[in-house]
């Protein structure tokens, strides 16, 4: 019996093409939680930019797993998972900036982001993310405190760089001019089980919905794995079920698949008649 359900946002709960949840998925989500199922955010962004941006539109959830599930947290914002990145890796980043004064990146904290600065490829990649630009900060608060994901702009063997500075962590690529890098033994699955650990959630008692690379770790750990038809084709191929795209309302037909909602009438391509 599921129990929770982890959502990843970007490219699964929210279309890049419409930017905002669907008023079909915003009931949906609505009716989950009135059933007895929890459900939670798994997403590489922090908990500002679902603010920011209103991509949710105010839906309400038991629970947040952010910036790649170094930051969790309960519906109420209370923590249960805080894990920056160590100072020695953050000043090896440090360093490749300085030495690659082309190379922009991202700082996330908890609260408060920041660029390091403001070119042609951050500009091309907040446009895809359809999030508004964060402020430009000194380099040198990168050694300031926590900083929870450290998001360097970079191309295919360029992350190189970074890696090679920052021993301590790993990464994530979700897009072709952008990775996360996040602790070593950080990710989004590890965020899930510190939920599962806190609710005493049974593995076969999750379900993952999951459309990236960085959703893969998350996905490994839910006894039901959902792919999105616009996913990546590793991920589809790891998953337990494969449905329709989040322009063609995936979530919500997974959802009544494995009959968690019953089937409604009144709704057309995410918009209710």
């Amino acid at each position: 019996m599921i129990k929770a359900i982890f959502f990843d946002i970007d490219g699964t709960l929210v279309s890049f093409k419409q930017k905002f949840l669907s008023d079909r998925l915003l009931a949906d989500l609505s009716a989950l939680r009135e059933r007895g199922i929890k459900t939670f955010i798994c997403s590489g962004r922090a908990l500002q930019d679902l603010e920011n941006t209103g991509m949710l539109r105010g839906a309400q959830f038991d629970g947040y797993v952010t910036i790649n599930g170094q930051f969790c947290c309960d519906g109420d914002g209370t923590p249960y998972r805080d894990e920056p990145i160590g100072l020695d890796d953050m000043r090896g980043a440090y360093r490749v900036l300085l030495d690659n004064p082309n190379l922009p990146a991202l700082l996330e904290g908890n609260g408060e982001s920041y660029l390091t600065q403001i070119n042609d490829r951050v500009r091309e990649i907040y446009e895809f993310l359809h999030t508004e630009l964060y402020p430009v900060c000194p380099l040198e608060q990168l050694l300031e405190g926590k900083v929870y994901q450290f998001v360097p702009f970079v191309a295919s063997g360029e992350e190189k760089l970074f890696l090679d500075a920052m021993p301590g962590c790993t990464y994530t690529r979700w897009h072709p001019k952008g990775i996360d890098i996040m602790p070593r033994d950080g990710g989004k699955g590890v965020g899930v089980l510190a939920t599962m650990e806190r609710y005493g959630f049974a593995r076969d008692e999750v379900m993952a919905f999951g459309d990236g690379e960085n959703d893969m770790s998350m996905m490994a750990q839910a006894g039901v794995s959902v792919a999105m038809g616009n996913g990546e084709d590793k991920v589809k191929a790891m998953a337990d079920y494969v449905t329709d795209a989040v322009e063609d309302d995936g979530v919500s037909k997974a959802l009544r698949h494995f009959g968690l909602l019953p089937d409604e009438k009144g709704f057309d391509n995410g918009h209710i008649l």
